[in-house]
């Protein structure tokens, strides 16, 4: 369903990922809006894509699924805009001077003669650039986001894309799609890769296919893992673009020059990690080594009448795995505990089991 509409006011906003819930105002009626919303301030006019939801506390709302920033179509829209703080430099009063002064060619004026602000009381040549030059960057904001919503990518990613590319964010995107699956994690990459594909990349092209490997690393992670065995990866490269075996080795050779990737020789197998991952598990090792021999200065005397103690003062009965666990923690700097959940009994309430 689509709506189109202006926010006349924001009720709630994530500034970390601009999750926000607004009012906003159709021709008939006023309804709150709720979605990612980057970019997006009071006075601006919005074509949103989504359905309405009934919230169990707040009642009938609409859930922003995309949505598409617009020039406010009437001259008051277009006055509250530029007084929204969306454009550097303009105030209310300020706002409402250029409107009165330029009317219909507003708009205009700001994108292509910005000279002419500075026939404004209040606004001098340099001040008039400024401002154009700041209204002429939140216009090619609203390029970005309607650029990846194309491709089904949503507007809670362009924020970032911004902020990492600035206004040349869709040349940079265009040039190597590949980029968004190293700044927006979770994005899919088979979404990516069809618009990459989408845009003319060829199936075998490098960047294709090195992002395909460290895709494939990235989500290893998401099970636990930090490396993945090298003829796995390379198997499963294959399969997720189609492409030879000869072009999987290559590229992970070339991001192995890179420093992008290590590959790690165990026996006669080999394991490739994402570099930063490796560094950060040389990292733990170098800590855990350093702390196993350090001083023990935490070691409790004669644990075992502690244990005895505690188990009467606080009527929990500990089994004997745990009490094992407990004086292996005690004796050692490092200790790692593995296995299901246990539990402890109330001496009081035998029935009452629990689980630690």
């Amino acid at each position: 369903m689509e709506i189109t509409g202006e926010i006349s006011a924001i009720i709630y906003r994530n500034e970390v990922n601009s999750y926000t819930i607004a009012d906003f105002e159709m021709e008939e009626e006023e309804t709150t809006i709720v979605g990612y919303l980057p970019f997006v301030n009071v006075g601006d006019t919005l074509k949103a894509i989504g359905k309405f939801v009934e919230h169990k506390e707040y009642g009938r709302q609409f859930k922003v699924d995309t949505f598409e920033k617009m020039m406010p179509k009437t001259l008051g829209a277009l006055e509250r805009y530029l007084a929204n703080g969306s454009v550097k430099g303009i105030g209310k009063a300020l706002a409402s001077r250029i409107v009165d002064k330029f009317g219909e060619e507003t708009i205009h004026v700001f994108r292509y003669e910005p000279k002419r602000l500075a026939e404004i009381r209040g606004i001098s040549q340099d001040k008039a650039l400024d401002i154009a030059q700041s209204f002429v960057e939140n216009w090619e904001v609203w390029q970005i986001v309607g650029f990846l919503e194309r491709f089904g990518i949503g507007a809670e990613h362009a924020k970032k894309v911004f902020d990492l590319f600035g206004s040349n964010a869709i040349e940079e995107i265009e040039s190597n799609p590949y980029i968004l699956i190293d700044i927006t994690r979770g994005v899919d990459f088979k979404q990516i890769d069809n618009m990459a594909l989408g845009l003319g990349i060829a199936q075998d092209n490098e960047k294709r296919v090195t992002s395909g490997i460290k895709y494939g690393l990235i989500r290893s992670t998401y099970n636990g893992h930090t490396c993945v065995l090298k003829t796995n990866l390379i198997e499963f490269v294959i399969n997720l673009l189609n492409v030879s075996e000869e072009c999987v080795e290559n590229a992970i050779i070339y991001l192995k020059v890179k420093d992008e990737i290590v590959i790690e020789e165990r026996g006669e197998q080999e394991y490739v990690y994402l570099y930063a991952f490796y560094n950060a598990e040389k990292e733990i090792a170098f800590r855990i080594n350093r702390l196993q021999k350090s001083a023990n200065v935490k070691k409790v005397l004669k644990i075992e009448e502690k244990l005895e103690k505690v188990e009467k003062n606080s009527n929990i009965e500990l089994s004997e795995k745990q009490k094992e666990a407990v004086k292996l923690v005690n004796d050692n700097n490092v200790t790692i505990i593995t296995g299901r959940t246990g539990y402890w009994k109330n001496n009081n309430h035998k029935n009452n089991n629990r689980y630690l």
